[in-house]
């Protein structure tokens, strides 16, 4: 499905707000030649949940460290050159998308087109609730949201009229002068269709089974245009990358260190497993 070589991003998911820490990763990822840092999305979550992760069948421990991703990037952004950011994946259900589209195209502009926005419509109905927005309403708002921003983007002035939103005149500015990519989370059929629509996938560190008829799914329906991302489910061995690259996979993202864990991992065991990771690729890029 494609001969180009893949592209190699780090996780960075589970982690503090140390900046020092975060201006060191993101300095080490670029200079060991990584093509970026995906980012992840929680707010604020409830001891008590009855959400469960799609993938993973748990609740997620509020006491579990997740990064602000926009924040964040900007932060890495600013002491790199060519290091590049997405978020994986920004949460929508939990968010209306005026301030989302000024806070993507203010990065976009910010990092010099370095930005890619990942969102999903999310999972965790709790957070949702808690946020003020239904979830039982996440997947047309989110389809809703996407017309949104990329109107906004677009014009001076943008009027859209749906189930959810409905505007006349209204114009975000400085609009950004390239607007950032958006790519899609999911694994569900209308996920994968929305991705060709958008161009861009995101997807969870699925098996390799998993992944084929959702990279077919997509190549179909975006005529071969989309770009895809997917979490590495496997140690990062040549026949494992191989099947990757095989199936049209844009870029994979690496966690080097165990995520989820009650101790973080101390910095030089990061930049240690960075350093690791990066031998075992070279050549391959």
């Amino acid at each position: 499905m494609g001969n180009r070589k893949m592209e190699y991003w780090i996780g960075w998911f589970h982690e503090t707000h140390a900046g020092g820490e975060a201006i060191t990763i993101a300095r080490a990822a670029e200079q060991l030649g990584f093509s970026g840092i995906a980012l992840s999305d929680h707010v604020a979550l409830p001891k008590q949940q009855q959400s469960r992760h799609p993938l993973l069948g748990i609740p997620y421990d509020p006491q579990i460290p997740v990064i602000e991703p926009i924040t964040t990037a900007a932060t890495m952004a600013a002491i790199t050159k060519t290091l590049r950011f997405m978020t994986y994946a920004y949460v929508m259900g939990m968010r209306e998308p005026f301030s989302v589209a000024k806070q993507a195209a203010a990065l976009a502009d910010l990092s010099n087109n370095r930005f890619a926005l990942g969102i999903t419509p999310g999972w965790n109905s709790d957070e949702m609730a808690l946020l003020g927005h239904d979830p039982a309403t996440r997947g047309p708002r989110f389809a809703e949201s996407i017309d949104v921003m990329r109107g906004l983007w677009a014009h001076d002035l943008f009027s859209y009229s749906g189930k959810h939103y409905h505007f006349e005149e209204v114009g975000i500015a400085p609009r950004p002068g390239q607007a950032p990519p958006i790519l899609v989370g999911g694994h569900t059929p209308a996920a994968i269709r929305r991705a060709a629509e958008q161009a861009g996938w995101i997807g969870m560190n699925h098996s390799r089974d998993e992944l084929r008829p959702l990279l077919e799914q997509l190549s179909e329906l975006s005529g071969g245009s989309a770009l895809s991302f997917v979490i590495a489910a496997e140690p990062a061995s040549s026949g494992y990358l191989d099947a990757l690259e095989d199936m049209g996979v844009t870029g994979v993202v690496f966690m080097p260190w165990p995520v989820m864990q009650p101790e973080p991992v101390p910095l030089d065991s990061k930049l240690a497993a960075m350093e690791a990771l990066a031998a075992s690729l070279q050549g391959r890029s």
